[in-house]
């Protein structure tokens, strides 16, 4: 598995080291330096975010793409002079960048816009760190393949084995697996973060129907629906919704009962880093860029002044509907629940 979720630091190694000494040279060049996920997230970062905050404050922001084991790596190296001043993680990588003293704890004096931060959403953060934008992964279908999309994940599973459909989830090698797949059945079938054996002898059983294949990459689903090879499968909302948008008019999605397991993406301001950070931070955090972003993305967003357009409003997974997993729990089981996988379903 690509161990991008976990906080694990080489001893003398760093990893993608070409990336990172490219990342250092571009933070000496420029006033700000900001991690970004690559793809449409960067190009939006630069667009709703970077750009106008450029324009309002006459300073300049480097953008560093990776992810976040590779920044926290790169800060872990060098905590006195960080080459990263604003750093965007995982949930359930927030405890133990603050208990290595890598970011700092967040204050409503630095940031004003932060009490405008819906208390769920302040809360993952445990003080150094909030969430800024969400995905749900529910369930993405073919509407003309399957005219009823079960409301529930008993549905989805019992359909899946019966052979109502050809069903899609993401595989071992997909980064997001242990949290929106592997915790998450174990949660929906009696289950928990100490026992996923439920969760996983479900999956083996839609497996062995020969009516279940996974997918591996957020593209690699895409291909599958589009083509007939699933007719329908776990995926994220605002993602779905692009595709729909996109020429694919009969790609629906809907978040089964008891709800759809959220992975939000946070802020922390890096310890040592540039003070300008926290200005940058308390600007993302704000009504308009935040609604910039959200409504392109389609994406759930952490303040609540957000305003969504008529055509988004309605496709934005709504806090009712969501699964807050125990994110602080997650990373020490991850390794153990690899091997687990790979023990019941298979590589």
């Amino acid at each position: 598995m690509n161990q991008t979720r976990t906080l694990r630091i080489p001893s003398g190694v760093l990893l993608g080291a070409g990336i990172l000494a490219y990342a250092m040279g571009t933070a000496h060049a420029a006033d700000l330096t900001v991690t970004a996920y690559g793809g449409i997230w960067e190009q939006k970062l630069r667009e709703c975010y970077v750009q106008p905050f450029e324009k309002k404050t006459g300073k300049t922001v480097a953008v560093v793409l990776g992810s976040p084991t590779q920044w926290i790596n790169q800060i872990a190296a060098s905590p006195a002079h960080p080459p990263i001043d604003v750093l965007m993680q995982n949930a359930d990588t927030v405890g133990l960048t603050a208990k290595r003293g890598l970011i700092e704890p967040f204050t409503d004096e630095k940031l004003p816009h932060l009490k405008e931060i819906g208390k769920k959403f302040r809360e993952v953060g445990k003080g150094y760190a909030t969430i800024l934008n969400y995905g749900a992964m529910g369930l993405a279908y073919n509407s003309k393949a399957v005219k009823n999309p079960p409301k529930t994940w008993k549905e989805f599973v019992d359909g899946t084995i019966a052979g109502k459909w050809t069903a899609s989830i993401p595989g071992i090698n997909y980064q997001s697996t242990p949290t929106v797949v592997i915790w998450a059945f174990a949660h929906f079938f009696g289950g928990g973060v100490n026992n996923i054996q439920p969760g996983l002898d479900e999956i083996k059983k839609m497996k062995a129907s020969g009516h279940l294949i996974f997918w591996n990459d957020v593209n690699e689903f895409l291909s599958q629906i589009k083509s007939g090879d699933a007719d329908l499968g776990m995926y994220w909302d605002g993602r779905t919704w692009a595709f729909h948008d996109n020429g694919n008019p009969d790609i629906e999605y809907l978040n089964p009962k008891p709800g759809a397991v959220i992975q939000p993406n946070l802020i922390s301001k890096v310890k040592n880093g540039s003070p300008l950070g926290w200005k940058f931070i308390d600007f993302v955090l704000s009504p308009e860029p935040q609604a910039c972003w959200g409504n392109a993305l389609q994406y759930g967003m952490s303040n609540t002044q957000v305003k969504f357009s008529p055509k988004v409003a309605p496709r934005i997974t709504k806090l009712p509907e969501i699964l807050w997993p125990p994110f602080d729990q997650l990373a020490s089981h991850q390794g153990a629940w690899v091997e687990q996988w790979n023990k019941t379903i298979g590589n």
